[in-house]
Order: C-alpha cells, then structure tokens, then sequence
C-alpha cells in the first residue's frame, strides 16, 4: 500500500506541475482587438523572429511584448488593406539577399540554420517582411518629405564631418645606416648624402637621382612615399617637410634607418567636401531618418487609436 500511495502522491504533484505550466504559457498578456497574447506566443516570437531576436538581448520583457503587440497590429492592417505577396516576390527578395551576401542555395540554408530557423521559416519572415514595407509605402513614404532647407541646416551643423584634412605629399631619397654605425661609416654616408643633395641643388632631377641613388625600394619609382596626413609620416621627415615649398628638398635628415633627402612634391590645406557633394547622400540619410520616426509614431500611437489594445496583469 505504501508503494502506491507513494506513486499517487507523485502523479498529483506532477499533474499539478503541469496544470501551473499550462496556466503559465497560456497566460494572456495583452489582446489586440480582443485577440489574445499568451506567454507561449511571446517566448515563441523571441525565439523564432530574427528581429526580436536581435532586440531580445537589450530590451526588457515589456519592450518585447510592446514588439509584438506591434507586430500584430501590422498583420491586421496588411489583412485589412488586403496586401498579398506572392512566391515569386520572395523569390527574388531571396535571390537579392544572396547576392548581396555572395551566398548560393546552400550557403543560404546553412547561414539560416545557423540562426535556428528552417528555410520556411525564413520565407515566412520575408514574406511578413515586404508586406510591411507595402504597408510602409502606402501608409508613411507619401507623408514623409526633406526640404532643401532642411539638407542645408543639416550640412552646415555637421560640417566638422565633411572635412579632408591638410596633406604632404612626399618623395626621399635613402642611404642607409644602422644607429650603431661608426664615425667613420657615418662620415662616410653622410659625404655620399651630402655629395647627392648638392646635385639636386644645381638642377638635377629628384625622381633620376632617387632611381640611380636611392637605398630603398621606392627609388625605383622616384622616390615617392605618397600622401600622408599629419601624424602619419616619421615626425623628423615630417618636420622637415612641413617646412619646405613645394618642389624644394631637405638636407640630409638622420633617422634610426639612415639618412634620407626629402622633397615636397605637393601640398594640400584642409578642404570641406562641397553641399552639392554630398546632397543627395545627406537628403537620403535625413529621409531614412524621418521615414522610420514617423513609421514609430504611426505605429505606436496612430496604429493603437484604430485598434484596440488591452494589457493584461
């Protein structure tokens, strides 16, 4: 007798676990038009939408359900405004998703499953996906427009960002010579440097010089190191060049390397790229911007105006 009244007291408890899950999961959090929202929906939105999945980590339980509450307000007014999309729609919003990503069928599949959906999961996510940027466009695109006014403000407050700043650009001739070098290794050098730069001196030209004398790869093209901004070039060769005039050339200059003859070929001051530039861009950005607070405001306040919304304790 004590064997079963053991087990009976064990299937009680059990089934009373069961019954507070079910309770748990079944437990409505809101309705939408008197449709219920359950615990089991909210766990399985956060599961299994890639969106809410990327919010989950940041947002708190509340948030979430806000998304979701969200999310079937969206499916109702696709389901009134009687938007279909059809196979080939997701077709090819696949097809650009995989070449956008450089991905074929298989490496498609792979990367979904990596995110724990199967591909028909995935499609119902794009198809959900370009219903509501249909929704979008007949609801907000219309309603959402940037001035030239507005480009204007927007390019004068953030000119800082537009700006290319000050460069040199410059070529050198190299002969080396290690730090350690002795005296008269580095008489030596130095009279081989200074012989070379009293050449370039009286006219001869940099870019042959460099070729014929040069101890670094870049004789071969002249002697050019390209352009660099502030802070990017070897501070001494740097000092040297700040203080030349385009087309002149340094006395020999010591480094840890060696010694090197540095010439100015070009020099650029701070510029800002112009507003015609950058127009487009700035009235694209300011646009996306606009488009996406207005899509917010519709859907938090103008979307739960039209419908009814109850939260649950």
């Amino acid at each position: 007798m004590q064997t079963i009244f053991v087990a009976f007291v064990v299937a009680v408890a059990w089934g009373s676990t069961s019954r507070a899950h079910a309770e748990l999961i079944n437990k409505i959090l809101a309705t939408v038009d008197g449709d219920p929202i359950t615990v089991y929906q909210l766990k399985k939105f956060a599961a299994m939408n890639l969106r809410a999945r990327q919010l989950s980590g940041s947002m708190d339980p509340a948030a979430l359900l806000d998304a979701l509450i969200g999310d079937k307000l969206l499916e109702k007014e696709v389901s009134d405004k009687g938007i279909v999309v059809r196979d080939e729609d997701v077709d090819h919003y696949m097809d650009t998703i995989k070449e956008r990503n450089q991905l074929d069928d298989q490496r498609l599949k792979e990367a979904i499953e990596k995110q724990g959906l199967t591909v028909e999961t995935y499609r119902v996510q794009l198809r959900e996906e370009i219903q509501k940027a249909q929704l979008m466009n007949r609801e907000i695109r219309g309603k959402v427009n940037v001035t030239p006014e507005e480009v204007q403000r927007y390019y004068e407050a953030h000119i800082s960002e537009y700006s290319t700043p000050a460069r040199l650009q410059v070529a050198h001739i190299l002969f080396h010579l290690q730090p350690d070098a002795p005296a008269d290794k580095v008489a030596a050098v130095t009279a081989k440097a200074q012989e070379v730069y009293g050449r370039l001196k009286k006219g001869a030209d940099f870019a042959e010089t460099a070729k014929q004398y040069s101890e670094d790869p870049t004789g071969q093209n002249g002697g050019d190191l390209g352009w660099f901004k502030q802070g990017e070039l070897l501070d001494s060769l740097e000092k040297a060049a700040m203080t030349l005039k385009v087309g002149e050339v340094s006395e020999p200059i010591r480094t840890k390397i060696g010694l090197h003859l540095v010439k100015l070929e070009a020099r650029e001051g701070e510029s800002h790229q112009s507003l015609d530039e950058l127009a487009d861009r700035i009235k694209e950005q300011l646009y996306n911007a606009a488009l996406e607070e207005r899509f917010q405001k519709w859907l938090t306040e103008d979307l739960r105006k039209r419908h009814h919304v109850e939260m649950r304790d």
